[in-house]
């Protein structure tokens, strides 16, 4: 039997571990990737110690990671959007419900689900393109979703839509894809960022950026959405719901926001380690201050829903994204990787120390090779 190597997470909270795995052929709609760049998102690093809270679901041993870039190898039996040999990049969901570990994006091989799959620019690189796909899907989840703000869909050439977004948190991952999404449908986009990363995110089509940390910034944002409708907003990172709470209770249009993480970092129970004693301060914190953005959010008539990434998969967004608009607009030019790459290493090996670099990386997403060093 054919062999490839995959970085295994041998159990719960185990260690990660690189060993040989048995060669998987792709069902009807799959494809199967040789993996060139995985990128790394803050759900991997927090997956080995907190998978129980997390993926309790999570059959083991597992493969991590979501984001990949490679050339096709093998496609199913039922596949005709795609050929051998194709540059791709994917979202991987061997972490998903169900899924399998060939499905797991840490591996020299990996069997994803053709319809959230996109074809990539023959000059892009595939750490660029690695960079994308967890990111862009969480902000298109919340986005176009019927049930969260159910914006209408990017496209070419779009008129305005005369209504406003507010990305809390423009210079992460999801807010660099939504900000860009958002202004693709012909959303007028406002968003928060630090002060260094102001023109990052104006680059990106967002309208105006604010400071995020400013004693300001509620009313600043209230300010500059005068006389214009909100058609919702997109909360990313510690404390940014209560302030979209705050913000949309002042503002016109619609009170939605869609929550893209916590309300409290888990890296704030990773710094102190997660022995028992640990986990129960911290989760009783987090409830607490969920209820209090519940309570608020009642009080200013706001509805909040948190986004899963991968939700899109089981409805029209995916395809969407994946089949109509993601081909098209990279091709064009129309969509770029953001936030840039920075690649921290090369082979299955690297991805352990990558992981625990990601706390650390501000504005820019990490990357590690896999296969080749171009």
């Amino acid at each position: 039997m054919s062999q490839d190597r995959a970085l295994i997470l041998d159990r719960r909270q185990g260690a990660l571990l690189v060993m040989p795995v048995p060669r998987v052929a792709p069902d009807d709609h799959q494809i199967a990737v040789r993996v060139h760049a995985v990128a790394i998102n803050p759900v991997d690093r927090y997956m080995q110690p907190l998978a129980r809270f997390i993926t309790p679901w999570l059959r083991y041993p597992a493969v991590l990671g979501s984001d990949v870039a490679g050339e096709i190898v093998a496609i199913g039996p039922k596949v005709s959007r795609f050929s051998v040999g194709q540059h791709v990049l994917g979202l991987a969901l061997g972490t998903e419900k169900g899924r399998d570990r060939a499905e797991g994006a840490f591996q020299d091989r990996v069997i994803l689900d053709e319809y959230m799959v996109s074809p990539i620019p023959d000059d892009m690189a595939f750490a660029d393109a690695a960079t994308l796909p967890l990111g862009l899907c969480t902000a298109a989840s919340g986005l176009f979703q019927r049930d969260y703000l159910g914006l209408r869909h990017p496209s070419g050439d779009v008129e305005p839509a005369g209504q406003s977004v507010l990305v809390w948190g423009g210079a992460t991952s999801v807010g660099s894809q939504a900000i860009q999404l958002a202004v693709r449908a012909g959303y007028d986009v406002v968003t928060t960022a630090s002060p260094h990363n102001h023109g990052y995110v104006i680059a990106l089509g967002a309208r105006a950026a604010f400071d995020y940390r400013s004693a300001s910034v509620v009313p600043d944002l209230v300010t500059a959405l005068q006389g214009r409708r909100m058609a919702g907003a997109m909360a990313i990172g510690e404390g940014s719901l209560a302030r979209c709470i705050a913000v949309l209770r002042r503002a016109e249009g619609r009170r939605f926001v869609a929550v893209a993480t916590p309300g409290l970092s888990f890296d704030t129970l990773l710094a102190k380690g997660t022995a028992w004693h640990r986990l129960l301060p911290f989760f009783t914190r987090m409830g607490l201050l969920n209820a209090r953005d519940a309570l608020a959010a009642r009080r200013a008539g706001v509805t909040t829903k948190f986004i899963w990434g991968s939700s899109l998969k089981d409805n029209e967004v995916g395809q969407m994204l994946f089949r109509d608009y993601l081909p098209r607009a990279l091709a064009e030019g129309r969509h770029i990787a953001a936030p840039p790459a920075l690649v921290t290493g090369h082979g299955l090996e690297a991805i352990p120390a990558a992981l625990e670099a990601q706390a650390s990386v501000s504005a820019r997403k990490i990357v590690v090779k896999l296969g080749t060093r171009t």
